[in-house]
């Protein structure tokens, strides 16, 4: 595999992870975003948008805001480390 298809190899997975273990988010792909995916929480504590995860493409990265709620935070840091495991497993892919 080149680089460009292991990219979207680690993204494809992570983003089936993300659907399959977290029914709760709803994934908002615009496309036109910069490269960003949303999941938005369909139910939260709060302010929806002060509770969205951001996933940005190009650098394989999660952020989420500070003051979000404690189990979104907790989820980012489930997530984080799948898309670790799932760094490490398609690097290791000989072409």
């Amino acid at each position: 595999m080149n680089k460009t298809q292991k990219q979207k190899e680690k993204i494809k997975r992570f983003l089936t992870f993300v659907n399959e273990v977290f029914p709760n988010y709803e994934i908002d792909d615009c496309g036109d975003d910069g490269g960003r995916i949303s999941f938005v929480p369909t139910k939260c504590e709060g302010w929806q948008s002060d509770n969205t995860i951001e996933f940005q493409r190009s650098r394989l990265d999660l952020c989420v805001l500070n003051w979000a709620s404690a189990q979104v935070k907790e989820d980012v840091r489930v997530m984080e480390g799948m898309l670790n495991l799932i760094k490490k497993e398609v690097e290791e892919i000989e072409a």
